[in-house]
């Protein structure tokens, strides 16, 4: 039986037909009339709550103007909005993969993020982040400036998520690992650690915990995990980075149920929100000295 409720390939679908629109500067009901059908689909489709037939896809991408680099990543995602059987995980491989990521952060009304050896995406500063990518690029293939450019301020895009209107809860823990690998220069780290301790005094939806190296059985060691929750409107999410690509989604209830537990066993075992920033604060003089 199909799925009446939106899948992670349906919400993602939604998101790159809105975002072709709104280039493109067309109305939902401009949408609608090209495929003739009710604005009421258009919605929906880009909400993902449902999906398109590949004709009335090839049809809007036709109308939006999509550049051909584009139309065949939305068309492979239509086909997979499109299928019947439900699937547990989703690897997403396609081009713009790190940009969800970021749909799914701007729509989220509590975000939980665990990283053991580097500092969270959301809360890095731009030369961490820069560095922490050429270091990354460096690794798979010869590093070109643009690319990496590119890369961080998409990065420092996502963290506009941390001022918006109405933010989301955003809960991070940190390994003690990543709050003493000196990414680029002592330098950066520094700034860097200077720039959790005003994200924790400014932004009051933040959470900050450190997970130090003494802790005896880590729930999540080696690993790093994102949890994305939508205030029950749609179902949740959680993320698994990868080293090539754009991770593994899962929204299997069960999957999902682990993965939070996990969390829960991890931010359990750190150190609290005050003794976090006591150790970021003494951590931060070592450097100073």
């Amino acid at each position: 039986m199909a799925h009446s409720r939106p899948t992670i390939e349906r919400r993602q679908l939604g998101a790159e037909l809105r975002r072709l629109r709104e280039a493109a500067d067309k109305s939902q009901k401009e949408a609608a009339e090209v495929i003739e059908c009710d604005t009421t689909l258009v919605s929906r489709t880009e909400r993902g709550q449902r999906s398109l037939k590949i004709m009335e896809l090839r049809s809007l991408l036709d109308f939006y103007g999509a550049p051909a680099s584009k139309r065949e990543e939305i068309l492979e995602l239509g086909q997979a909005a499109r299928q019947r059987q439900a699937r547990r995980m989703y690897s997403d491989a396609f081009p713009g993969s790190f940009r969800r990521v970021s749909d799914h952060e701007q729509e989220a009304t509590e975000i939980y993020y665990s990283e053991s050896e580097v500092v969270p995406g959301l809360l890095q500063t731009e030369d961490y982040a820069r560095a922490l990518i050429q270091i990354a690029r460096a690794a798979v293939a010869k590093a070109d400036p643009e690319d990496i450019e590119t890369r961080v301020q998409f990065r420092l895009e996502r963290q506009q998520v941390l001022s918006k209107e109405h933010p989301p809860l955003l809960w991070f823990v940190i390994g003690e690992s990543a709050l003493r690998r000196p990414v680029g220069r002592h330098e950066v780290l520094r700034d860097q650690l200077r720039y959790l301790l005003e994200v924790i005094t400014k932004h009051r939806q933040v959470v900050i915990q450190v997970a130090p190296l003494s802790i005896v059985d880590h729930p999540l060691l080696g690993g790093s995990i994102g949890i994305f929750r939508f205030g029950g409107a749609v179902p949740d999410i959680a993320h698994q980075g990868t080293f090539i690509g754009g991770g593994v989604y899962m929204d299997d209830v069960k999957d999902i149920a682990e993965c939070s537990y996990a969390f829960d066993q991890l931010r359990a075992v750190a150190l609290g929100p005050e003794e976090s920033r006591d150790f970021i604060t003494e951590r931060l003089k070592e450097l100073e000295t």
